[in-house]
Order: structure tokens, then C-alpha cells, then sequence
């Protein structure tokens, strides 16, 4: 009990304002008291008085042992201290530094936003500039006619408006003239609308999807060609072979090139 009493006043004599230590105090006192617990144990239950000497030698030995512990966590927490106070007069001289760039920082971030600010107008006057440009290189048709056509057994080919006489459509169209786009071979894309307002759609047929440059969207077409423009007025078509009968109704067609819906028109089959 001496010993034991002895330990806690001396843990206790080195409590102090940091609290970490204080916690590791306690902690200490509380491994003190399980093993006088351990030893009272070993004397009153179990008759082992010479077990009982050596956890008490144990328990003197643990005392010093944190003792000795909390003395140098102590000497040490007194040097960070002191270094600590030497970093705070260190410290004033840097917040009075940080103070000036700041000021600094300051002015080179509003000139910064200002420059950002430029180069967004500019971009955006880009992106318009170049949607412009984009339009202006697209071709435009004057003329757009589709028919249905029979082909014969001796392949002579005959326009035709029964839906059931019909061997394919063919699309045909005439090209305006247009300087800004560079020549070359150019693909036209059509779609074909049925009568109940169907996409007529078949992928074996050459069949797909393109990108609508007003809307950003995926749009499905009927069927593609390729043209060789010169930069003039020129007709073209592009056949397109259904592999299932048509129906009997309106349809209506729209062509697009460079993602940008370029003619439409609509053709009756009885």
C-alpha cells in the first residue's frame, strides 16, 4: 500500500497544463491499480505470498519506469516550447512578409480574372466565329426531287409512283455554288420518313446515325452518298434499295450534309 500510494503521488506531483500528459498520467495510475489489484489477489485469495513479492517489486519497478517517462515526456515537451517560441518570433517575421505578398497575390489574382475573362470572351467569339465558318463551308441544295423506280428485266430503268412497282428510290438534287468549302469528295446523308411517321431504318442498308451541329444530338438517317463537288452547281443522286415492300402514302425526305439539314421536300407513292 506504501508503495503503491507512494507511485500515484508521484505520477500525480508531475500532472501539469498539457493535457496529452495528464491523459498518460492517468492511464499509468490506472495499470498501478490493476496490479495492486493482481497482488492483493495473490495475498487474500490465493495464499502465494512469494508471487505476491515479485508483482510488488513488479509494480515499484513499474512506478519508476513511469515516472521516469513522464519526467522526460516533460523535458521534452519544455524544448518544443521553447523551440515553439522561438518559431512564433520566427513566425511574425513571415506574417508580415505573407502580408505583403499576399497584397501582391492579391493584385496579380484580379489582374489574373481580368485576363480570364478576355480569353473567354475570345474564346466564345471563336467558337461563334467558327460555327459561322462551319455553316458557311456547308452545301446547299436548289433542288431536291425523289422517285421511285422499276427496273426492268432487260435493266432499263422506269420512274414509277405504285408503291408495289417500286424496285428503289432514288434521290436526286442539284448543289449550290459554294467558295468557302474546299472540294472534294462530300457525303450527303438522307432520311426517309414512311407514311405513319416511321424512320424507314435498316443498317444492312446502310443505315446509321450522324451528329446534328445545332443540337449536339445523335440522328438516325436512311441511307449516305458521296459526292465529288467543285465548287459549282451540280446534280447528284443516291439510290437507296428497301429490302421490304413500301406503303402507299407521303413520304417526306430531308438531307443533311456537314450535320446540317440542307433541303427537305416530301413525294406521294399510290
Amino acid at each position: 500500500d506504501q508503495n503503491y500510494e507512494l507511485a500515484l503521488q508521484d505520477l500525480e506531483d508531475l500532472r501539469g497544463d498539457n493535457q496529452e500528459l495528464n491523459d498518460l498520467i492517468e492511464e499509468q495510475k490506472n495499470e498501478l491499480t490493476k496490479q495492486k489489484q493482481r497482488i492483493s489477489k495473490l495475498i487474500w485469495t490465493e495464499r502465494e505470498l512469494g508471487k505476491a513479492q515479485s508483482e510488488i517489486e513488479k509494480l515499484t519497478a513499474m512506478a519508476e519506469q513511469y515516472v521516469n517517462e513522464i519526467s522526460e515526456l516533460k523535458e521534452a515537451n519544455a524544448q518544443l516550447m521553447a523551440e515553439n517560441e522561438a518559431l512564433n518570433n520566427s513566425n511574425k517575421n513571415l506574417s508580415q512578409e505573407l502580408r505583403v505578398n499576399k497584397e501582391r497575390v492579391s493584385n496579380l489574382d484580379s489582374l489574373r480574372k481580368i485576363l480570364a475573362m478576355s480569353n473567354q470572351s475570345l474564346a466564345e467569339n471563336n467558337d461563334a466565329l467558327s460555327e459561322k465558318v462551319d455553316v458557311a463551308k456547308t452545301i446547299k441544295l436548289n433542288r431536291l426531287e425523289v422517285q421511285g423506280i422499276d427496273k426492268k428485266g432487260n435493266g432499263k430503268l422506269k420512274e414509277k409512283s405504285r408503291a408495289k412497282r417500286i424496285d428503289f428510290l432514288r434521290t436526286c438534287f442539284t448543289t449550290e455554288s459554294n467558295l468557302v468549302t474546299e472540294p472534294g469528295a462530300k457525303e450527303f446523308f438522307i432520311s426517309f420518313t414512311s407514311p405513319a411517321g416511321e424512320l424507314l431504318y435498316v443498317e444492312e442498308l446502310g443505315s446509321g446515325y450522324f451528329e446534328d451541329k445545332e443540337t449536339g444530338k445523335k440522328i438516325r438517317y436512311t441511307t449516305s452518298g458521296t459526292v465529288d463537288y467543285k465548287n459549282e452547281e451540280s446534280r447528284a443522286c443516291i439510290d437507296w434499295n428497301p429490302n421490304f415492300g413500301l406503303s402507299s402514302g407521303t413520304y417526306l425526305v430531308s438531307v443533311f450534309q456537314n450535320g446540317y439539314k440542307v433541303g427537305d421536300t416530301s413525294f406521294k407513292l399510290k
